[in-house]
């Protein structure tokens, strides 16, 4: 890099990324709400779930995991992309890889062959008693998540060890026409894997008509760190694009019904329909949109944590852990009471997550080396 390309790049602060752990506790409980309100209507797959005709609730908790889901988990990736490329050269590769079998391939191995099996026995087996064939005990649950990132972490090592990182000029952060094409290229990625793997069939609970947006913002987060973007991206162009997504989640509900979903949303999920493309097209447009805008929000405006909130960052990856059972066990032991859908995804929403962080800070990250993993 010659010393003009140097002046006139912006400096990285090598402050903490605060705002990066106050989206994480964002970003979790928007999580958490997608399984909690698939329990109480809205499409999608988890262990326990209520009947639910009626159809303004319905319709809200449908939009409501939509639009979470267009951006929230896509966040996450680009933000472990961001900090695998960090810790990769500080560690080296051996050191890498432990850690990566450690935090993510232990929690995931208990998960699998404990909590899983633990689920299906109390809630299937006990509770609802119901006759369970032995391979349907075990599986990765929510914790999908943690297995894509541990693939994805592997093929950043073997990619490390084939093409080494090369230090050269840096990169500008990304301006309106560069998001525009990103956002282009991933809608036609979604549309085609969608023809083959249409939104709700997965293996191993790995949907890979979402996996476009989860590889490509996870790549994202690999050129953010190398070149400086988390502290140099333009504030205008990320409100710029957070205003398009508010008016991309306005007109949702009117897309919705003119694609006949709400007699069958099939179309939308996949295959060579209009209502998949259009859906491939406003994910695309829509997440990238919220994820660029948020990210200029948070770091304006909460860039900085209490005691309280810190706490709260800390619990993060425990709390994603544990909420299947912590949340199952609250939605169904409030089964017998009958209130409007709505307002029982609210109570659950507020209380179910409240329990789980709790639980994380006083019990389970203080078992004994826990903290090692956690």
């Amino acid at each position: 890099m010659t010393s003009e390309n140097a002046d006139n790049m912006p400096k990285q602060t090598g402050k903490k990324l605060l705002y990066i752990n106050n989206l994480r506790i964002v970003l979790i409980t928007l999580i958490v709400m997608i399984h909690i309100s698939i329990t109480y209507g809205a499409d999608g797959s988890w262990y326990y779930s209520e009947p639910n005709d009626e159809i303004v609730s319905l319709a809200f908790l449908t939009i409501f995991n939509t639009v979470v889901q267009s951006f929230a988990l896509g966040f996450f990736f680009m933000i472990s992309g961001y900090f695998t490329t960090e810790s990769y050269p500080k560690k080296g590769p051996g050191k890498y890889l432990i850690d990566r079998f450690v935090r993510l391939g232990i929690p995931l191995f208990i998960y699998f062959f404990i909590i899983n099996p633990l689920i299906v026995y109390l809630l299937y087996v006990k509770a609802m008693g119901e006759s369970v064939p032995i391979q349907n005990f075990f599986g990765t649950g929510p914790l999908w998540f943690v297995e894509a990132l541990l693939i994805f972490s592997l093929c950043y090592h073997v990619r490390m060890k084939i093409i080494p990182e090369k230090s050269g000029e840096l990169k500008p952060p990304p301006k309106n026409m560069t998001i525009l094409k990103y956002a282009l290229m991933l809608s036609i990625a979604n549309f085609v894997v969608r023809i083959f793997w249409p939104v709700g069939e997965s293996f191993s609970n790995l949907q890979f008509g979402f996996f476009p947006g989860y590889i490509g913002f996870f790549i994202v987060g690999i050129i953010a760190y190398r070149n400086k973007w988390f502290d140099n991206f333009n504030d205008s162009v990320g409100v710029r694009w957070l205003l398009l997504s508010v008016i991309g989640i306005i007109v949702l509900p009117m897309l919705m019904i003119l694609g006949g979903a709400v007699e069958d949303v099939t179309p939308f999920r996949g295959g060579v329909h209009w209502q998949s493309l259009t859906y491939s097209v406003w994910e695309a447009f829509v997440g990238t949109g919220l994820i660029a805008g948020l990210f200029i929000v948070f770091r304006k405006r909460f860039d900085s944590q209490t005691w309280f909130t810190k706490s709260l960052s800390d619990n993060v990856y425990t709390v994603f852990i544990i909420h299947a059972p912590v949340i199952i066990f609250f939605t169904y032991i409030i089964r017998e009471i009958h209130l409007y859908p709505l307002l029982k995804f609210a109570l659950v929403s507020v209380f179910g997550i409240s329990l789980c962080f709790p639980i994380s800070h006083f019990i389970i990250r203080r078992i004994p080396y826990s903290k090692r993993v956690l």
